[in-house]
């Protein structure tokens, strides 16, 4: 019976340390552990932002990948970044860009002073 009882305790710390081991190595979080590529799309009818001002939300050294839809003219303008695309008239641009400046800045129709979104890059 002692043979018996030994293999059972071993048995049950094999177990143990198993079920540590994976739980140790499961990380335990989903936040991802790195930059991701942060996808935004804005769009602009009549001069304004639909649905209001657009919140954007990235972490520094994620990549800004943002596209933005209108049916008016005008410069679209990141502040902080300086990037500048012009849109036409029922047309489309994209910036793709490093999230490497830490804060919150305006994304606006340029002309128009219009602001579109706010991206705030988290540090």
């Amino acid at each position: 019976m002692r043979n018996n009882q030994r293999i059972i305790v071993l048995l049950a710390a094999v177990a143990v340390l198993v079920v540590g081991f994976v739980l140790a190595n499961s990380g335990g979080s989903s936040k991802p552990k790195g930059p991701v590529a942060r996808h935004f799309t804005v769009v602009v009818a009549g001069g304004r932002p639909v649905g209001g001002i657009n919140k954007l939300d990235a972490n520094k050294r994620d990549t800004i990948d943002l596209t933005v839809k209108s049916n008016v003219a005008d410069e679209i303008h990141i502040h902080g970044y300086d990037l500048h695309k012009t849109v036409p008239a029922g047309g489309v641009v994209h910036f793709s860009f490093p999230a490497s400046i830490d804060g919150t800045f305006v994304v606006e129709l340029e002309s128009k002073s219009e602001q579109i979104a706010s991206l705030t890059v988290n540090a």
